[in-house]
């Protein structure tokens, strides 16, 4: 039984999605010209090539064979774990506990790290969501649990 390029069929079709979206949100705001762009121009036109760029990925995967998917349960589990518990924790831990704590649950579907590397991931990751979120963009975020 021959199997299709799954793996580029349904990544060029999300892509595809993508940019399609994009491009179909993206026109609720004023486009303007090439010389004067308004705020739809940016999304509008890259996501219009997100879409174009996806079918040049799923189009040739229909006619080639490819390995079928396997889907590694736990490390979806674990991975969509960690966002709802960082969904969930992010109020009364505050960015940081919640993201050491999402970092943590998400780098246990990876058999082979060891918890020192864990633990220094989860440090990095939340040094990096602090200083993106908090400081770099302003977002008004409950960095600890005792913030107001």
């Amino acid at each position: 039984m021959s199997h299709k390029d799954t793996h580029d069929i349904v990544g060029g079709l999300a892509l595809t999605a993508l940019g399609a979206f994009a491009a179909y949100y993206g026109q609720q705001y004023e486009f303007g010209s090439l010389n004067r762009m308004g705020p739809g121009y940016f999304p509008v036109a890259l996501g219009m090539i997100v879409a174009v760029l996806g079918l040049f990925i799923a189009v040739p995967a229909f006619f080639r064979r490819g390995d079928p998917i396997q889907v590694e349960w736990k490390t979806l589990a674990l991975v969509l774990g960690s966002i709802v518990l960082f969904a969930l924790t992010l109020k009364t831990l505050g960015l940081v506990f919640s993201t050491v704590l999402a970092a943590i649950v998400s780098s246990l579907a990876d058999r082979e790290t060891r918890w020192k590397g864990r633990l220094i991931i989860a440090v990095g990751v939340a040094a990096v969501t602090y200083l993106v979120f908090s400081m770099g963009l302003g977002m008004i975020l409950p960095v600890w649990p005792w913030s107001p």
